[in-house]
């Protein structure tokens, strides 16, 4: 039998002016420049570029520091500032703080009253600075870099009780890094449940010079597509769900850049679509964003368009693939290539949901080529089933018997994953389930044990290795010595022997500069569904994935046992493997991944669907230790239970 948990250690021996010209090899961006006044902002007593204005420029190779305000407020769907919008009066609708969403009256959450959270977009090298005030009334904040490693920088990770305690009501918590990588990322909130309330946004990161740029001829700024699952009303009343037969947590629509149509009664109701323009004969650079939180993976398609898929989360580059769908589950990001090749008209975006649970979820915005003039009859017409080829095709077995479903393992990329060779390297298995609840269990008088219901009668925590993690009262990365032994996992935990789950800190000590093999995996007995993994602090190669051809727990050991071998002995292909921060595990399925701990630090692993984390469905890494990390920020947050004596 092989141990739930294990780690084996084992040695073997700027801006460009008007009077500028572009670098030859930067493909065309449309900007909007902007010398105003309120292009500054004073912080302390030092004037620095806002960033919202002024950052967002063709890089040039001289960095700035960007200063952002994200002011974190508690607001409503069609509230004041629409005015008429929900009465037909569509010019309301695009009026300043106006937020439509998909048109049903419902609170949310937002970074400067916009839905999605305003993006974000800098270049490499830039230091950004951002300043989050909570003005909620009663929660608390973090805010998370998604897919930025944060080296050198690891108390602006965001993540609540790991790496900074919570930012209180009332109060601002400044993050200060430098931006070293380019690519597609985004920005959310890791506290609870916000980023499915509105607390979520683009972060867009651009360079001097890309090696992909003779695919596409313009990457402009408002070309980012944003796609959040949403619900009719707020995530938290979800939670832990409900005992009913017609409440899940499935959302009711999708959203693209925060807009989408109003459904009731079989009818449509007139709202702002997202709509993205573009000239006949260009092509186009769009990133896409897979901002859902729930587990409704979404489809994109282009009508009458196939796209170029050519990286990856953030700027993780593979030999490109053209395909007429992109699959995108939670915090996938892809950047694709579409060149306006069709007649002069308006066009179709497709978001919709391929799980049959999922009871047909879609949305839509427009395509709109220059010069159009044609009347979009809405609603719009029910797309084929037939998705074609498939990118990254998350309900697929990943074996390759289907040409037309292209899995992540399936893709070529453009570096090969590290070899252990005679170095030191680490393990671990990461099996995820879930635990059902008994009534009996979960109801006894005087026990609080957290769960989740996600529908009718199934009443779960979920599991990292037998064990449901909870967040400690301290922070992790600057506190970890008075975090109280009880809230953290005891070697009893970590004992393949143990008969009940866990539920506690759970930490994985790794080594620093040290090549670490992990086989993430479904450890459940039923069909499944994609569980999209995030690793904080470092990207991985993808080095194999696939799906266990029995439940069997034997004969899947089995199967893990030989995998691990294979692993360890560099007996598996190492050349030119794809790289991702998050990955999706098939169904009844695994992943194999490699990467090298040269970020020190406390990372968090996690499933990215937002109930499955709230159920515990995480552990951290501990790479390394205190004397490897920067100095801590003076006057940092310090946090904890107040237990003084009775």
């Amino acid at each position: 039998m092989i141990p739930v948990c294990q780690l084996l250690l084992i040695l073997y021996v700027g801006f460009v002016g008007a009077d500028s010209e572009s670098p030859s090899n930067v493909s065309s961006l449309s900007y909007n420049y902007t010398t105003s006044n309120d292009s500054q902002t004073i912080v302390g007593a030092q004037a620095i570029l806002n960033g919202f204005r002024f950052c967002v420029r063709r890089c040039d190779g001289r960095p700035r520091t960007c200063y952002f305000k994200l002011n974190v407020q508690l607001y409503s769907v069609l509230g004041g500032a629409c005015r008429n919008c929900a009465f037909g009066t569509p010019s309301d609708c695009m009026r300043p703080q106006c937020i439509t969403a998909n048109g049903w009256y419902r609170g949310l959450i937002t970074v400067n009253r916009q839905l999605p959270a305003p993006p974000i977009q800098v270049c490499r090298g830039d230091r950004i600075i951002a300043d989050v005030e909570n003005a909620m009334p009663d929660a608390t904040v973090t805010i998370h870099w998604h897919g930025i490693r944060q080296k050198g920088y690891q108390y602006y990770d965001g993540v609540p009780y790991v790496t900074q305690c919570p930012i209180q009501p009332g109060t601002t918590f400044r993050y200060n890094f430098v931006v070293d990588e380019a690519g597609t990322f985004f920005y959310h909130s890791h506290t609870g449940l916000q980023k499915m309330d509105g607390v979520s946004g683009a972060l867009i990161v651009r360079d001097v010079y890309d090696s992909q740029s003779h695919f596409y001829d313009d990457d402009r700024p408002d070309h980012v597509m944003f796609i959040s699952d949403w619900t009719n009303r707020p995530a938290v009343e979800y939670l832990p769900g409900f005992n009913h037969p017609d409440i899940s947590q499935i959302p009711d629509t999708f959203l693209i850049n925060g807009k989408g149509m109003h459904w009731a009664n079989n009818r449509s109701i007139d709202l702002p679509l997202a709509e993205f323009m573009v000239s006949r004969g260009q092509r186009y650079r769009f990133r896409l964003i897979g901002g859902t939180c729930m587990s409704c993976a979404v489809a994109i398609r282009f009508q009458g368009h196939r796209v170029l898929a050519i990286t990856a989360d953030g700027n993780l580059k593979f030999v490109p693939r053209l395909v007429d769908t992109v699959i995108l589950n939670s915090a996938d990001r892809f950047d694709v290539i579409l060149e306006a090749n069709q007649y002069i008209g308006t066009y179709f975006i497709f978001a919709e949901s391929i799980q049959e649970r999922c009871n047909g979820v879609r949305q839509v915005a427009l395509l709109k080529y220059q010069g159009s003039n044609a009347y979009v009859r809405l609603p719009p017409p029910t797309p084929s089933r037939n998705l074609g080829i498939e990118f990254n095709a998350v309900e697929s077995r990943c074996d390759g018997s289907n040409s037309n479903k292209i899995c992540i393992g399936h893709l070529q990329g453009l570096t090969d994953a590290p070899a252990i060779g005679n170095q030191y390297y680490a393990f671990l298995f990461i099996g995820f389930d879930f635990y059902m609840f008994d009534d009996e269990d979960l109801y006894s008088p005087g026990t609080y044990q957290h769960y989740d219901e996600p529908f009718m009668g199934r009443r779960v925590k979920a599991l990292v290795n037998n064990i449901s993690f909870t967040f400690p009262p301290s922070n992790m990365l600057t506190q970890f010595n008075e975090i109280p032994r009880q809230n953290l996992c005891n070697s009893q935990c970590y004992s393949s022997n143990i008969q009940k789950s866990c539920s506690c800190t759970n930490f994985y000590n790794l080594p620093f500069n040290t090549v670490v093999n992990v086989i993430i995996y479904d450890n459940g007995d039923r069909v499944g569904i994609p569980h999209p993994y995030h690793l904080h602090g470092f990207n991985f190669h993808v080095l194999e994935q696939g799906v266990f051809p029995s439940t069997d727990p034997q004969n899947k050991q089995l199967m893990l046992n030989r995998m691990m071998h294979q692993l360890n002995n560099d007996n598996v292909n190492l050349r030119s493997r794809p790289q991702r921060d998050t990955i999706s595990v098939p169904p009844l399925g695994y992943v194999l991944t490699r990467f090298y701990t040269d970020n020190p630090g406390y990372w968090l692993l996690h499933c990215h669907f937002a109930y499955h984390l709230e159920a515990g469905m995480a552990a951290v890494f501990r790479v390394g230790d205190q004397s490897l990390l920067p100095p801590v920020p003076e006057n940092f947050p310090r946090c904890g239970n107040f237990l003084p004596p009775p």
